[in-house]
């Protein structure tokens, strides 16, 4: 038998040495072709982000979104036809119902029952009183004096349903601001005087747009026609006719006193000539005849407070003031006998 050749040491390093180049080589161009792939993939997906984000920049046409639903606007009502102005009304009236009028000898309760009894009798000039509830709304209230509604006081003032909530004195309707509105669309013949009570400003900003927002609500502006309102001094009117110039005011020296003097009048009625304002209320016991004289300079009317007396009432009215506030009285009050 012939024998195999003999394979040198040597020889088996070479193919070795062959067999791991050619192993490297096979490494390299596999690693090269993974990494073509994943720069193309790298690539192709920067180019779809920039697509997207050239479609994203791209406006979308308006008619693709669901219309957004209108905001709701409450028409402004007109008023009926011929009714009258505050200053005509009041130009016809006596007396002015203080606190909407007193009920069993209560004064200044300012509730549904009062009006309509005063109403009845006759009168069509109503002040109401007015105050914030702890929510912000306006309400008529003289004050928060415990007692006259369960769990109220000055401590515990209410929101506005807790204030509607519960009957004053347990038997009497309690008025929101919206509510005197409607009374006054539902009774055309009537004018309304505001007592606000407070003079700070913030306040009194406060009360104001909140007055003004229950109308617009409401799309009852116009009531504002019939609505006179009080300030009480001449920083305050300021203040109100900033935040909006109301047709008529009426000028109350209750809050910051009067010097009892012609000179101290004729400042007051010289501000409320120069600015409009249709006249100036004082207590009863501060008028004086010699007053007149200037009123009718500048034009300006004067009424008293508070008088439930009736001989009281006709001597005020026969010395020059327009009308008088009282709790209790009625044009009927005022109507003298006639002679036999």
């Amino acid at each position: 038998m012939a024998k195999r050749p003999k394979v040198q040491p040597f020889t088996w390093l070479l193919l070795a040495l062959v067999v791991l180049l050619f192993a490297g080589l096979l490494g390299v161009l596999l690693a090269d072709s993974r990494s073509q792939a994943a720069l193309a993939a790298e690539e192709e997906g920067a180019g779809t982000e920039d697509a997207a984000a050239q479609a994203d920049e791209t406006e979308t046409p308006s008619w693709l979104y669901p219309a957004e639903p209108e905001e709701e606007t409450v028409q402004e009502k007109e008023p009926p036809e011929g009714a009258l102005s505050a200053t005509e009304i009041l130009a016809g009236a006596q007396v002015i119902a203080h606190g909407m009028g007193a009920m069993e000898g209560i004064a200044t309760l300012n509730c549904l029952e009062g009006f309509q009894q005063q109403y009845e009798r006759g009168v069509r000039v109503f002040e109401a009183d007015l105050r914030l509830t702890s929510d912000m709304e306006v309400v008529l209230r003289h004050d928060w004096r415990a007692g006259w509604q369960a769990g109220i006081s000055e401590t515990q003032i209410p929101s506005l349903t807790a204030f509607l909530n519960r009957p004053i004195l347990e038997q009497y309707t309690p008025l929101s601001f919206q509510d005197l509105l409607l009374l006054m669309e539902e009774y055309p013949d009537i004018c309304i005087i505001t007592d606000s009570k407070f003079t700070d400003a913030e306040i009194v900003t406060l009360q104001f747009k909140a007055m003004l927002a229950d109308a617009k609500e409401m799309g009852l502006s116009y009531l504002f026609d019939r609505m006179i309102i009080q300030v009480y001094s001449q920083l305050m009117y300021k203040v109100v006719d900033n935040i909006h110039h109301f047709p008529h005011y009426i000028y109350t020296l209750y809050a910051e006193g009067f010097g009892r003097t012609e000179d101290a009048f004729r400042e007051v009625a010289a501000f409320c000539g120069e600015n409009g304002i249709l006249g100036v209320t004082m207590w009863d016991y501060w008028w004086d005849e010699s007053y007149l004289p200037i009123a009718q300079e500048y034009g300006v009317q004067v009424f008293a407070h508070t008088v439930n007396d009736p001989q009281e009432a006709l001597a005020l009215l026969d010395s020059g003031v327009s009308a008088v506030y009282t709790d209790t009285l009625t044009p009927g009050n005022l109507t003298l006998p006639e002679e036999s």
